[in-house]
């Protein structure tokens, strides 16, 4: 019966549980309770910020843009990409209508995003695109990147969402 026992008690472990067991002893053996701290403060974090895609503007001229909604907080310095897979004419250019996240122009295909001072909780950003093209034939996947993971459209002139 005994073995039975230690079986089973082998199979519960996890690698979750392995991992706890690892944070668990660094945190006793003092030293490297920083490091371990960090890390699971990262992994809690990535959740913290949803990105989306909507269309802004009154119903004759809606335009396309992307969002950033953060239900617990983005801390400060957290950054994202604005891509394009085709290369625009002039150089890309994000508005935003939120002093947390600046606008920014950037080069032909991509435009970097920041938040010096973080988003605070419960509060939704609309980044919308400016000067990106619109195939007439074939896509241009327009992408944002960075804090809270990824977000694409597919855009061409019968794939418009606005």
């Amino acid at each position: 019966m005994r073995n039975t026992t230690r079986r089973s008690g082998r199979r519960l472990f996890s690698v979750a549980g392995t991992l706890a067991l690892s944070a668990t002893a660094l945190l006793a053996g003092g030293g490297a309770a920083g490091a371990a701290t960090e890390s699971r403060t990262a992994s809690v974090g990535i959740q913290s910020a949803t990105l989306g895609w909507t269309c802004t503007g009154p119903s004759y001229n809606r335009k396309f843009a992307f969002t950033v909604n953060s239900t617990t907080g983005v801390p400060a310095g957290s950054t994202w990409k604005f891509t394009v897979s085709k290369a625009s004419y002039q150089g890309l250019q994000v508005n935003s209508d939120s002093a947390y996240v600046p606008s920014a122009s950037g080069s032909n295909v991509q435009v970097d995003l920041s938040a010096p001072s973080g988003i605070p909780a419960g509060t939704t950003v609309t980044l919308q695109p400016l000067y990106y093209l619109v195939p007439t034939s074939g896509y241009n996947t327009l992408t944002l990147s960075g804090y809270g993971g990824s977000v694409s459209y597919a855009m061409s002139t019968s794939n418009r969402p606005c």
